[in-house]
């Protein structure tokens, strides 16, 4: 059960606050009567993913990974390859059961993938995807446990390929020239590896600029400039880039605009 009680929060200055549960994660103290959105530190205050509605605004908690700037635009860290085509142990795992062991040899982190997803890919049980609360650690030796919140829905054997993918508020990174994991939104201060804060998913944000935007129109990830965003262009190959909002108000290039993103 969780080491705190989930669910909404109303908050004195109107804010809604939605905590989803967790086996892992203790709050190190009291939800504040108001949340400073601006703030990043390094101690975690709240759950990952943990969503705060205010006016027009959704913000979610986040884990950054790399160093961002404020008006950045942040994705997801980019699934992991080594934990992929990942094979169960023990032969038939019956359906309802919680705790898989991974006969494959993977480095893990204890909890690394609490609150991601345990994907059956092929095989026995294919096409379930199963919510992680928790694993342990592992040095490439085999036999770790993964932990899901649900049993399984079809039972799996050693022949099935299962994978691994975390959080996309797990170790957030600035968007680069080439997205390589899911848009998240935008950091609303400057995060650095191993530090927390919110980030911006829907709503209107300040935004780093990439070229000419053009108000009322939409945009996508910049292919030029990391953590920007750049017109969305549909008559053209940029249709291949993810739209990430529509324009408020008009910034030069180089600078920020306005933008209503749309990533939540």
């Amino acid at each position: 059960m969780p080491q705190y009680t989930s669910g909404l929060r109303n908050l004195p200055d109107g804010s809604v606050m939605y905590l989803p549960g967790s086996t892992i994660f203790e709050m190190p103290g009291a939800i504040p009567s108001e949340i400073d959105i601006f703030t990043i530190d390094t101690v975690q205050r709240y759950p990952l993913g943990t969503k705060l509605e205010r006016g027009d605004n959704i913000f979610r908690y986040v884990e950054f990974g790399g160093t961002t700037a404020a008006g950045d635009m942040i994705q997801a860290e980019g699934p992991d390859g080594a934990h992929d085509d990942l094979d169960p142990s023990g032969g038939l795992v019956a359906v309802g059961s919680k705790v898989i062991t991974i006969s494959t040899a993977i480095t893990l982190v204890k909890d690394e993938y609490a609150g991601g997803y345990f994907v059956i890919e092929a095989d026995a049980g294919a096409g379930y995807a199963y919510q992680v609360t928790a694993n342990d650690a592992d040095a490439a030796a085999g036999g770790a446990t993964v932990t899901i919140r649900d049993g399984l829905a079809v039972a799996i054997t050693s022949a099935s390929d299962a994978k691994l993918v975390k959080s996309r508020y797990q170790e957030v990174i600035e968007m680069p020239t080439t997205v390589t994991g899911l848009v998240v939104g935008a950091s609303l201060g400057v995060g650095a590896d191993g530090s927390f804060g919110w980030a911006t998913t829907r709503g209107p944000a300040a935004v780093l600029t990439d070229g000419t935007v053009v108000i009322g129109q939409h945009v996508r990830a910049s292919d030029g400039t990391a953590g920007a965003v750049e017109a969305l262009d549909r008559d053209g190959s940029a249709e291949d880039e993810p739209e990430l909002g529509y324009v408020m108000d008009v910034g030069p290039t180089t600078e920020f605009s306005l933008i209503f993103l749309t990533t939540e």
